[in-house]
């Protein structure tokens, strides 16, 4: 905020440049090929609240809560806030949020949808260790083009999102994971998603 009281008559270009580098570094994380967990360990405020909002898995601490914020200093959201936001609670709990700058709890983000699961503050270490090691065995390849469908799908209509779908799992079938998982599955196992170095695709 010093920053900000700083730049005086220069404040829309300050502005302008940390929320172009903001945007970027979420397009970076919304495109991951990977799955991205997140954990909230105290407020989520402004542009932590858009960040939080990016993860696959958000776990929060019950001491956390979330808040818009930007009402509050004259502001408008960004961060994807806007998008995010609303697709995840709803548009009335959106603008909410938003308009009144209410702050919402760790247990009403649950109820939500906006948090994925609550745990009690020490245990959030632990939680996000297990859930990330739970991920690293799984079928990452096949995560990552998961998330490239959830992204679009919002602005993709059924019939054009069904035919991404089919491309997108014709690839899938010619990977590593989809010979593991067809192999585990039939031979009543569970699968090792490890890709071998002998394998080239």
């Amino acid at each position: 905020m010093k920053l900000f009281g700083a730049a005086a008559a220069h404040l829309p270009r300050l502005v302008t440049q940390l929320t172009d580098s903001l945007h970027a570094a979420c397009m970076v994380l919304a495109k991951l090929q990977k799955p991205l967990i997140v954990l909230v360990n105290g407020p989520a405020a402004g542009a932590g609240l858009g960040l939080s909002m990016l993860g696959d898995i958000v776990i929060a601490a019950r001491s956390a809560h979330f808040t818009v914020g930007y009402g509050a200093l004259g502001l408008t959201p960004d961060a994807g806030t806007t998008w995010l936001l609303p697709r995840l609670v709803g548009i009335r709990m959106a603008q909410d949020m938003v308009i009144r700058n209410r702050r919402v709890t760790s247990q009403e983000a649950v109820d939500a949808g906006l948090v994925t699961s609550l745990v009690e503050d020490h245990q959030l270490p632990e939680s996000g260790s297990k859930m990330a090691a739970q991920l690293a065995e799984s079928a990452t390849a096949a995560i990552g083009a998961s998330r490239a469908l959830l992204l679009q799908s919002s602005v993709t209509g059924l019939e054009a999102q069904m035919s991404t779908e089919a491309r997108a799992i014709a690839l899938a079938a010619a990977g590593w994971e989809s010979r593991e998982g067809i192999a585990a599955f039939l031979g009543k196992r569970k699968p090792v998603f490890l890709r071998p170095l002998w394998f080239e695709k």
